[in-house]
């Protein structure tokens, strides 16, 4: 009880801090260009995110009331759990091709803070710890960065959960997983990760941007599962609703 206070205190002071600055330095909102004083997101913006709303728990599809989906019931994922915070339309497409590609890091920061804050409502339990999805080394020297461990960064520090970054690595200079066809994309990963250390728990989450087909975190899962992990979820900014997971 005493660190959920604590927790709760330091949001409060760093959202003052951060609302104190943006007044002193407002910044034009990045949809809409107005001026906003938070996060470079206005209000009116971001209520208009398209919210993913009640999904399939295992892959994150739609479904009515939150139920298994169809799929999930007769050939689930590897993963255990999914959760997505938007559909993967406009707006919310502008924001994470504008964090993925073009170096606006800064909105890990409210993409993050967005995804912890749907993660706490769910009621259930929350992972021992956070794996970012690795990106090969040949994709981050062209990049720069991995928006994955940018985005775990957030989460970790939000929800107070470790992050581990290392156990995990890309063995594999796979193609982008959105130039391939659907039926293309599992055999794309094939032997792409490789687990270098065990994480000492049972239950964690893997963080990406995009769910889309859901290869990726499934072989990022099946390395982890061999390794003795029993609980493994998936959580992203955004799913897309054209293929099952």
């Amino acid at each position: 009880m005493l660190m959920h206070t604590n927790t709760t205190v330091r949001r409060s002071l760093t959202r003052k801090v951060r609302q104190l600055y943006s007044k002193l330095h407002p910044t034009p909102c990045l949809l809409c260009h107005r001026l906003t004083e938070y996060h470079s997101i206005c209000e009116a913006c971001s209520q208009s995110l398209p919210k993913l709303g009640p999904h399939c728990p295992r892959c994150a599809m739609p479904s009515p009331d939150g139920h298994y989906c169809g799929h999930c019931l007769t050939k689930p994922p590897i993963r255990h759990a999914s959760v997505s915070l938007f559909r993967y339309d406009y707006p919310a497409t502008k924001l994470i091709t504008q964090f993925k590609f073009h170096h606006q890091i800064h909105l890990c920061h409210y993409l993050g803070e967005q995804l912890a804050q749907h993660i706490t409502t769910l009621n259930r339990p929350l992972p021992q710890q956070l794996i970012p999805i690795p990106l090969h080394a040949m994709r981050i020297r062209q990049r720069g960065y991995n928006q994955a461990a940018e985005l775990t960064k957030v989460l970790s520090k939000q929800l107070q959960i470790s992050m581990n970054q290392h156990c995990l690595s890309r063995t594999k200079a796979t193609q982008p997983q959105t130039s391939l066809a659907y039926k293309e994309r599992k055999h794309n990963l094939n032997a792409a990760f490789r687990c270098k250390m065990r994480p000492e728990v049972e239950h964690i989450a893997l963080i990406d941007d995009v769910l889309t087909s859901g290869h990726t975190a499934d072989a990022a899962a099946a390395v982890l599962i061999e390794q003795g992990i029993k609980t493994i979820e998936l959580w992203t900014i955004a799913r897309t609703i054209r293929h099952y997971g």
